[in-house]
């Protein structure tokens, strides 16, 4: 593992340009860092897409992978590296762990850049999508990377435990050809009742079906989204779906 990966691991803390060592807070933990190297293990980028930077712990692990499978280069974007959060630290890691002849950053939103990049005819073979956490603009998001994205690609989903990137998982694995590589699992539920209101959700589940109801067949992939705090999604082929497919997620 890069030593600057290993420092701020370790230690919990990164360093700010101007030199103060802060805490470095919403990052990926283990499990995370551990399911993006191997989803780079897999698909091994010549060219990755990341959106959001923050610190850029994902983006370390991201790199540092890339540099034991062939190298490659990772296109990042986040609008808000710059402000009083974030304070350019995750550019400044980028730099201290000599990853930056292969990082290109944009400040600009995945909104902006995305389709500029797919207009361009770019391929990608690995894609992490970490930015505003929205249905909506994660699902676009989703969107352009797929349509650059070959087939035996992997997209990674961070923070799948929000409600809405919960169901967008939800309808990638009911609606397109995609297969879950790997998930770092989400901590059991803390408290009994907590716990039984969930085992008494899936038991009745099945009884409870509606024209909204996911097909059976997916009830197994369904459960391992559910049971994710991120997850790593593999493209199988090429979306050749009807004009007006839909299946219930």
């Amino acid at each position: 593992m890069n030593p600057i990966l290993s420092e701020i691991v370790e230690t919990g803390l990164t360093v700010l340009p101007d030199g103060r060592r802060v805490k470095a807070h919403s990052g990926v933990g283990p499990g995370s860092g551990r399911v993006l190297r191997h989803a780079i293990e897999v698909a091994k980028p010549s060219v990755g897409i990341e959106v959001g930077l923050a610190f850029g712990l994902s983006t370390l692990h991201i790199l540092d992978a890339m540099q034991a499978h062939g190298g490659g280069r990772l296109i990042g974007m986040d609008p808000a590296q710059d402000d009083e959060t974030w304070q350019n630290g995750g550019l400044h890691n980028v730099q201290r762990a000599g990853f930056g002849p292969r990082y290109e950053f944009h400040a600009a939103t995945s909104q902006q850049l995305l389709p500029q990049l797919a207009a361009t005819g770019l391929r990608v073979q690995f894609g992490f999508l970490d930015g505003w956490h929205t249905f909506d603009h994660t699902l676009v998001d989703f969107f352009y990377v797929d349509s650059m994205l070959d087939v035996g690609g992997v997209v990674v989903l961070d923070d799948v435990g929000y409600p809405s990137l919960q169901r967008l998982a939800h309808f990638i694995v009911c609606n397109r050809d995609y297969s879950i590589l790997d998930i770092d699992p989400r901590p059991l539920p803390k408290g009994w009742r907590v716990r039984a209101k969930s085992m008494a959700k899936r038991a009745l589940a099945p009884l409870v079906r509606d024209n909204f109801t996911p097909r059976s067949e997916f009830e197994g992939a369904i459960s391992r989204v559910d049971g994710a705090a991120l997850i790593a999604l593999q493209k199988c082929g090429h979306d050749k779906r009807r004009f007006d497919h839909f299946a219930p997620f």
